[in-house]
């Protein structure tokens, strides 16, 4: 990592994670995440400590939310250490003091910058041992124990007990909660090797499977200095298991990893690269040899290159199929609108076919003629066109007519009718 970028990850130092204060705080008090944020919410924390999250930049925003509802946004939002530190209701419990250890926020002590993606493990091995290298070859290497695939992890572990079967598995009992610890580190299993060129988008972390347990790779940071054995194993969880809670525990366990999220420590592979530079040192081609060095460094380039596109392609594949996806989900929602709108249209042609022809819409042209036609004709005969809305005395005479000689209309129709020739009768006297 360059040291513009140590610079600015070094921003982070002044803030840490919500997640590791629920943490930190249920495990001073024995406490699950839901009871350390109810309490926290009653203390009115929101009041006291804005949450923020930082963008791309480095820059720290204040976030739009609440304790309360968080979720897996507490894994990337952040209140000052500051603000924690002097938030009495936390620092009553012990914890978060000046100088204490309790600020295990993975990005203040970890050496992130120690380990290498998949990619940048083949960059390397290419570009500096010259190496024709895709994920099979550093599959194999791995197999050979050259380099040891592992993922970062910052949670709760417990040890794995053996049974009498050579099963292996967690005990719930309220002893051994004593034995769950915060640790952050990097962690492996042997399986993870055969994964590798899988390049699954998930990868699922074993659970107590004999012969693939999880191991420490490289402990970066512990609770306390607490002589557990993990020679049988461990399991990992993203908050404290609780006593007897079959059901919480199993919810809170740690249980996969992105593909992407595989790293490499950068010293084991600096080794085995030093190591192929020592079997070759002292060596100087011959003339006769410049012509196969010359396809060699060609033969090289082309592999480079043709890494690079396979890495392109792999990341617009993974784009491609995430834009496929919102896509699908748009037309399904086009297509739920369309469903909506034929059968309103339906609907509507239904209650249209069910109207009178008495009810049916005239043009507006011909609604105007129609209007004038009748205010000529109850004007003649002093029809009282004076009530606005239609239901006068006119109206009742017009009924009663039309009922006589066996055409009869609506008191409704005949009001529609006569407040359109009271609203012409208004016109003309302007």
């Amino acid at each position: 990592m360059s040291v513009l970028i140590d610079e600015l990850e070094a921003r982070k130092n002044d803030y840490i994670l919500v997640a590791d204060v629920i943490n930190v705080l249920g495990n001073a008090t024995n406490s699950v995440p839901d009871e350390v944020v109810k309490y926290l919410d009653a203390h009115n924390i929101d009041d006291h400590m804005p949450l923020l999250y930082m963008d791309e930049s480095y820059t720290f925003e204040e976030y739009n939310g609440h304790i309360l509802g968080l979720g897996n946004d507490a894994n990337i939002t952040y209140y000052q250490k500051a603000d924690v530190m002097a938030f009495e209701p936390i620092i009553k419990h012990g914890i978060f003091k000046e100088g204490s250890n309790d600020f295990l926020n993975p990005y203040q002590k970890n050496i992130d910058d120690d380990y290498l993606t998949l990619d940048e493990v083949m960059a390397n091995l290419n570009n500096r041992a010259g190496l024709s290298c895709g994920y099979d070859k550093i599959r194999d290497l791995a197999r050979k124990k050259k380099i040891t695939p592992c993922f970062y992890f910052s949670g709760f572990v417990c040890p794995l007990f053996k049974g009498p079967l050579g099963e292996l598995y967690i005990s719930n009992s309220t002893n051994s909660n004593s034995k769950f610890k915060m640790m952050t580190g990097y962690f492996t299993y042997r399986l993870l090797v055969e994964q590798i060129s899988n390049q699954d988008d998930y990868l699922t972390v074993p659970s107590c499977e004999v012969g693939n347990e999880i191991r420490i790779h490289r402990l970066l940071e512990r609770q306390d200095d607490t002589n557990i054995n993990y020679s049988n194993g461990l399991a990992l969880f993203e908050s404290k298991p609780q006593p007897f809670d079959d059901h919480k525990n199993n919810r809170s366990k740690f249980s996969c990893i992105g593909f992407d999220e595989i790293r490499f420590s950068k010293q084991e592979l600096d080794s085995y690269i030093a190591s192929l530079d020592t079997v070759y040192v002292g060596y100087k081609p011959t003339a006769q040899d410049s012509e196969l060095l010359t396809k060699l460094e060609t033969a090289q380039a082309e592999n480079s290159d043709l890494n690079a596109r396979l890495f392109t392609a792999r990341n617009t594949y993974k784009q491609d199929k995430n834009e496929i996806k919102e896509l699908k989900a748009q037309l399904e929602k086009v297509n739920i609108e369309k469903a909506n709108l034929i059968e309103q249209l339906n609907k509507a042609k239904a209650d249209l076919a069910d109207k009178s022809a008495d009810d049916k819409e005239l043009a507006p042209n011909s609604q105007a003629k129609v209007t004038h036609m009748l205010y000529a004709i109850l004007k003649e005969h002093r029809y009282d066109l004076s009530s606005p809305k239609g239901k006068g005395v006119a109206n009742d005479q017009i009924v009663a007519a039309s009922r006589s000689h066996k055409s009869p209309v609506t008191r409704n129709f005949v009001a529609n009718w006569l407040e359109r020739v009271h609203q012409l009768d208004i016109d003309l006297k302007k």
